[in-house]
């Protein structure tokens, strides 16, 4: 059968080309559409983005004219749900005999009856064997009320069909599918991701992992087999030869520190291969009882050159009482201390804007910023998801407007708080950046200036002018 995936993300290059590079990959697609593939089913993908309006549709029918699909996967996410409802009324009404299902976290975790008024199924938690189990029956013309993760209405009578457990070992599962987004990438020689598992062990509230570890039976935190990892980056690695960095993906890499002890040993030997070892960076989440020397020693070993750590807030009160997130600031001094001993780059993620946040309280979290000076960070406005504990208490105080910015997510304020006003924390975000690094003597002023230029010209107009000079460079050639 004819599987074909609708993803919608922002920031995109161009309708033609949307995506920068491979690491805007969506993992979730992957992996169904390569269980998919392993099955003898063929799949595509079309890639959205609402600011293109009603070219949108173009971009469906032309890929459903050339591609003819029995089936139409839907994926979104909260701030994505609208636009992609908007796109499957579409499809239903312009070609009412395609078959239409919808995932994704939204899904899971705020399944609703209506939703099935628009969709044919909805899919709850992980999809890879639910959907294909679907696409097998329907190819044998045999009923579907009864698959395990689905919601099915057949006339007025809906199937709540239970859910299977979560998907024990990951390295079951065939490599993600990389090849339905290579049509939509601009810059196919960049850095890749590969997933190192699934699952979160801490429940912060911005966050879904609450409910999302409550969708299922069976264990939510799972890490693929360290053999399959290498196996994968290989694979890239002989595909790709120009490649040389990659994002190792997961919650925290030091969930299980010696697992990670494995994994870096086993990048150490997969780097003598090479002439120019491979680079790798991840994510890493700190907590009060953490070994930070273990660890960054064996990140080393492996050629890791940065990891990401979330500090969220430099209020000791926010990150305790609002986030759920219990470390001090010297925890966070001491792993960014640790990490550039060992000449390992650190980014760091925060977060202004939260419910119940003060502007005294942002001003710590600008201060230990400007006192760490992280190589990069990234910095967003607090926006409230449906099914997170957070949007529950926004929605409790009724601090939500009636019209969200979907369009300018986490870029725009949308809260006004009785401490820390919309205008303030816009403000406060608009000038993070300089406030952090303006006086920094090792900082470049260019670079100050090519990071205004992307925020307030945008994105687009950035990557746009990159590739426009490196065309003109590469002519003179």
């Amino acid at each position: 059968m004819r599987i074909l995936f609708v993803y919608s993300t922002t920031k995109t290059i161009s309708r033609k080309k949307p995506l920068l590079g491979q690491e805007s990959i969506y993992f979730g697609i992957s992996y169904i559409s390569a269980v998919l593939k392993q099955h003898n089913q063929r799949t595509q993908l079309v890639v959205l983005d609402r600011k293109y309006g009603k070219k949108n549709l173009k971009t469906v029918d032309d890929k459903i004219d050339i591609f003819k699909p029995d089936i139409i996967c839907f994926s979104a996410v909260f701030s994505e749900f609208q636009f992609i409802n908007g796109i499957c009324q579409y499809v239903k009404d312009r070609y009412p005999d395609i078959f239409r299902v919808i995932g994704g976290v939204h899904v899971s975790i705020n399944p609703k009856d209506e939703y099935l008024n628009l969709y044919d199924a909805i899919c709850v938690g992980e999809g890879e064997y639910p959907i294909l189990d679907f696409v097998q029956k329907k190819q044998k013309g045999e009923p579907i009320s009864g698959i395990p993760n689905l919601w099915v209405k057949e006339g007025e009578k809906i199937f709540k069909n239970q859910p299977r457990s979560f998907i024990e070992n990951l390295s079951e599962l065939p490599f993600p599918d990389r090849e339905i987004w290579q049509e939509w990438i601009l810059s196919v020689n960049s850095r890749f991701t590969v997933l190192l598992g699934r699952g979160c062990p801490f429940n912060c509230t911005y966050c879904c992992n609450h409910k999302l570890k409550k969708v299922t039976t069976g264990n939510y935190v799972r890490l693929r087999e360290v053999a399959d990892i290498v196996s994968e980056i290989s694979e890239i690695s002989s595909r790709f030869p120009k490649i040389n960095e990659f994002i190792l993906e997961v919650e925290t890499c030091g969930v299980d520190a010696e697992w990670l002890v494995r994994l870096c040993d086993a990048l150490y030997n997969f780097n003598k291969r090479f002439e120019s070892p491979k680079i790798f960076s991840t994510n890493l989440r700190i907590f009060p009882t953490i070994k930070l020397n273990p660890i960054f020693a064996a990140l080393k070993k492996a050629n890791f050159h940065a990891v990401s750590i979330g500090l969220e807030s430099g209020s000791e009160r926010v990150r305790e009482e609002i986030l759920n997130r219990h470390y001090s600031k010297d925890d966070i001094r001491k792993a960014v201390n640790i990490a550039r001993g060992h000449g390992i780059k650190v980014g760091l993620y925060n977060m202004i804007g939260l419910p119940g946040e003060t502007y005294k309280d942002f001003l710590e979290t600008l201060a230990i910023n400007q006192e760490l000076q992280p190589d990069w960070h990234a910095t967003s406005i607090f926006f409230p998801y449906e099914g997170t504990l957070l949007y529950e208490k926004c929605f409790k105080n009724e601090i939500i407007p009636k019209q969200l910015n979907f369009n300018d997510e986490r870029q725009k304020a949308n809260l006004d708080l009785p401490d820390f006003s919309k205008k303030q924390i816009q403000r406060s975000f608009d000038s993070f950046h300089y406030d952090v690094y303006k006086k920094a003597p090792h900082r470049n002023p260019l670079k100050l200036i090519v990071y205004f230029a992307q925020k307030f010209l945008g994105h687009n107009f950035m990557a746009n002018l990159k590739l426009t000079l490196i065309r003109v460079v590469s002519s003179f050639k």
